[in-house]
């Protein structure tokens, strides 16, 4: 099922102890692979690659979310015990999500939570939806003078791509949004608005070109991309390599020394092997594992 490179890093995960042997886990040199990371300003002008007849698994289609946790608690025992002591039930979606919400909205939203502790970043987007949003009930109209109003985000229609481009970037600071956040929604309007992307190529395409495609638009990241991957696509294979708190879980679950440098994205990469092809339910629940751990930076 394994390599026997994942074999070895899994019975390490499996020690209670950590031994000094467990660092070299890290030394060993992989083979790197190429990763997308560094967004650039201008999306390229050509059609994005689509993978033309292809319907690309996701982790909604029935019985895919429990044939990946019955799988990664056989491929990871240790995992499985993580998965079995949780709680919460596995959901790849997040609270500020609405599950038949747009891909343009789904990547508005990221840019503005971006950086920003999730309370502050709600109270961000709500103004920015009482300012520039539709409410779905007409007769809630009276409390968008009401600053401690009962209004919710799901009281409101997103702004359309156009709408967006059309927004005065001083009045959108005004809202809470920082200047350069306001020049990123709109460079993601631009995007779907001209037709440079839209719903469908998305769903189309595969994680790669995905990341590829959405790192060249000014202000989206590879984590951003990842996050969009596994939560709006809800595609079952992506581990997101530069997020904090999955390097640190990751490196405490294998029992590994955790740096400032390291682990690396192929370092990552290889110790999740085991996880393949369901690396995006396994770091939800590495993201579950940092929540009960404290590591200290080497």
């Amino acid at each position: 099922m394994t390599s026997r490179r994942s074999a070895r890093l899994l019975a390490k995960a499996a020690s209670p102890i950590l031994t000094p042997k467990a660092s070299k886990v890290l030394k060993k040199p992989v083979t790197k692979k190429p990763v997308v990371r560094v967004a650039a300003v201008v999306l390229s002008t050509k059609v994005p690659a689509v993978d033309a007849g292809v319907t690309h698994a996701t982790l909604a289609d029935p019985g895919m979310m429990e044939a990946a946790i019955l799988y990664l608690k056989s491929a990871d025992p240790k995992l499985g015990q993580i998965i079995d002591q949780t709680t919460d039930e596995c959901s790849m979606s997040l609270p500020r999500d609405d599950d038949n919400e747009t891909s343009f909205v789904s990547l508005c939203k990221s840019v503005i939570f971006q950086q920003l502790a999730g309370n502050a970043a709600r109270a961000i987007l709500l103004r920015f939806l009482k300012r520039y949003g539709t409410l779905t009930d007409t007769s809630k109209a009276p409390l968008l003078t009401d600053d401690s109003s009962e209004l919710q985000l799901t009281d409101f229609e997103f702004p359309t791509a156009q709408q967006v481009i059309a927004m005065d970037v001083e009045e959108m600071k005004a809202v809470g949004l920082g200047q350069r956040k306001a020049e990123y929604l709109q460079a993601v309007a631009e995007q779907f608005n001209s037709g440079a992307l839209s719903e469908k190529m998305l769903l189309g395409m595969s994680d790669e070109n995905v990341s590829r495609t959405l790192v060249s638009i000014r202000g989206i990241g590879q984590w951003t991309c990842d996050m969009f991957l596994m939560f709006h696509l809800k595609r079952p294979n992506i581990l997101p390599t530069g997020d904090l708190a999955v390097r640190k879980a990751m490196c405490h679950h294998f029992k590994v020394p955790f740096g400032k440098k390291t682990p690396t994205h192929e370092q990552m990469v290889e110790m999740a092997q085991a996880w393949e092809p369901y690396r995006s339910v396994a770091t939800w629940y590495m993201w579950r594992l940092a929540g009960t751990i404290t590591q200290k930076t080497t």
